[in-house]
């Protein structure tokens, strides 16, 4: 009897497995095609010299348990109902804080389909981007949707449907610095006066070698952010910087002997792939904030801050081994 009970579980171990296995060979999931990076993502470019102009691949994919079988075009569209709604929900009635679509003439479609090839399951949509003349007050948005394929359906949950690529231009000197050493005073100084600092100072990009910042204490939410830009431009010949304001009603001035920049690179000690290099930057200037009109605050700033960026040495792209 027990080698009858053996032979009856042997026998129906074989089956149920060789069941599973040619389950296997079947799709389990049906195919579906969606952005490989959905939702709100961040989209690094580096400035180039020709123009700004720089080529990126947005990546589509078709998802499943077997082999994509056939050509899949995938046609993608603009879709600012979704810009909308996002600034809404995220910002409100600050709508000084909006993302701004980004507008045709930095940007140019060779083909608003792209191709996942038989037998691979990620295809691409080219695109170039233009960040010449590109202000960086703004942030700014490519809002996409895909809205057709030749093959299999559009993946309908949320988001994967959708792109919202943030468009973040970054170039050797641009980043977010630390500023804690960066001392703002009255100008003229009052007595026994503490200085005022900030953490740290975004410094976003005007060309391949210029940056700015906000003046003093000036933050990125400010609603009047503008007047306070000032320009960095670093020399490639010596360690010397170019300092001017975009707004001349804040009386911008600064000390060029005391202003100048030094470059510092050195190896990851656990991650030898990884380089690390320090841009520190020194500075001595004046402004008025004008916040209050006829009665200006008189600045005196002081100090330096220090930008931090890692790369991999390892990718074989240059424009892709900046680790954000």
């Amino acid at each position: 009897m027990k080698k009858i009970q053996l032979f009856l579980y042997t026998a129906l171990a074989c089956f149920f497995f060789s069941s599973c296995n040619e389950e296997w060979k079947d799709e389990l999931f049906e195919k579906a095609v969606s952005f490989e990076n959905s939702g709100v993502t961040n989209v690094y470019l580096k400035y180039s010299s020709k123009g700004g102009v720089i080529s990126y691949k947005i990546p589509v994919l078709v998802n499943g348990t077997t082999q994509n079988s056939e050509d899949i075009q995938v046609t993608v569209a603009l879709d600012p109902d979704t810009l909308n709604l996002y600034n809404i929900d995220r910002f409100r009635s600050r709508e000084d804080l909006y993302f701004k679509q980004l507008a045709p003439q930095h940007y140019e479609f060779q083909s608003m389909t792209g191709t996942i090839h038989k037998g691979e399951d990620v295809g691409f949509v080219d695109v170039n981007f233009k960040l010449d003349g590109l202000d960086l007050v703004e942030k700014y948005i490519l809002p996409l949707q895909i809205t057709q394929t030749s093959a299999y359906g559009i993946n309908q949950r949320k988001h994967y449907k959708k792109t919202l690529m943030q468009i973040v231009p970054f170039n050797d000197y641009s980043g977010s610095y630390s500023a804690t050493t960066m001392e703002i005073w009255n100008n003229p100084r009052i007595a026994n006066e503490v200085s005022q600092n900030v953490p740290n100072r975004e410094a976003r990009v005007v060309d391949e070698n210029t940056i700015f910042f906000y003046a003093g204490t000036i933050e990125h939410e400010a609603r009047d952010r503008e007047a306070y830009k000032v320009f960095v431009q670093f020399s490639q010949t010596d360690s010397t910087v170019v300092l001017t304001a975009a707004d001349p009603t804040i009386n911008f001035a600064y000390t060029p002997a005391k202003c100048y920049y030094k470059v510092n690179t050195k190896m990851d000690e656990i991650q030898p792939y990884l380089e690390k290099k320090y841009t520190t930057l020194y500075l001595d200037y004046k402004y008025d904030d004008i916040t209050t009109p006829g009665y200006p605050l008189h600045y005196a700033v002081e100090g330096n801050m220090t930008l931090e960026r890692k790369r991999n040495i390892l990718i074989p792209d240059e424009d892709q081994q900046e680790i954000f």
